[in-house]
């Protein structure tokens, strides 16, 4: 299964050992293979865009090349880690809810109440989007039943996309590795937990459980600690960001 590989792929790149992670139960589902329920999932994204509901921000095509670049150095730059030769889509989906989430094949979804109101600088933005880059080029989603319905709401997405907490642990101790590995600063993924966890409200759907996301910033500020970086970590500034960055904004917000 590709999600036990890469968990020994990724240990072996920190000089450290896991157990396997146990296998869910999905009988009750039939005959679904991985495969089916993988491609399945990554065909509800046009669903998703096309629900009269959803209103998506058209990207200006610099915006679109931004994107594209920061998904390019994180691929590029953890090869025993990811498969290429998926080309992405960025999805900016005007909600002041803030969300962002992702399926197979490289499909990104953004709402503008994250990016305007909470990911103001770069580093938060490419952090929280590397653990999204990681989720869909591995194929990490938890097998759940999917009624076709011919359209899907951003409240129906968010819990198909939901993680359970275990598994989600290893997505952000991955995403971390792989932003040290791009010459990203890693540390920043520990910023945007720590944004969730200090506006529970504002992430409520997004989160399912409040609670969990004090245990995810004790279990990820753990494994910083045996990295031997718990205290070495910077506040995100906006002034780190690039002007490519403060363009998507001006992107977003004009196109509102």
């Amino acid at each position: 299964m590709k999600t036990t590989i890469f968990f020994i792929i990724v240990f072996i790149i920190v000089s450290c050992s896991t157990s396997s992670k146990k296998e869910a139960d999905y009988s009750h589902l039939g005959d679904l293979t991985e495969r089916d329920y993988i491609d399945h999932l990554a065909s509800i994204g046009a669903d998703y865009i096309s629900n009269q509901e959803t209103h998506e921000i058209r990207l200006t095509q610099e915006s679109q090349s931004f994107l594209t670049q920061i998904y390019d150095r994180i691929i590029s730059n953890n090869e025993l880690l990811f498969v290429k030769g998926e080309q992405p889509s960025f999805h900016i989906v005007i909600n002041k809810t803030p969300f962002i989430f992702s399926l197979p094949r490289a499909q990104f979804f953004i709402s503008s109440g994250l990016i305007e109101k909470y990911l103001k600088s770069e580093e938060l933005f490419v952090a929280a989007l590397s653990a999204e880059i990681v989720k869909s080029n591995r194929n990490i989603y938890e097998k759940k039943i999917m009624i076709p319905l011919g359209f899907y709401s951003t409240e129906k997405m968010i819990l198909l996309t939901r993680l359970k907490p275990e598994t989600k642990y290893q997505v952000n101790e991955w995403t971390y590795i792989v932003l040290k590995r791009a010459g990203l600063d890693p540390t920043a993924f520990l910023n945007w937990i720590q944004v969730q966890n200090r506006n529970t409200l504002d992430f409520s759907l997004y989160l399912g459980d409040a609670i969990g996301i004090s245990k995810e910033e004790h279990s990820f500020k753990n494994f910083m600690t045996k990295q031997g970086l718990i205290g070495t970590e910077k506040k995100t500034l906006e002034a780190n960001s690039s002007k490519l960055f403060y363009k998507l904004i001006n992107n977003i917000s004009s196109k509102k």
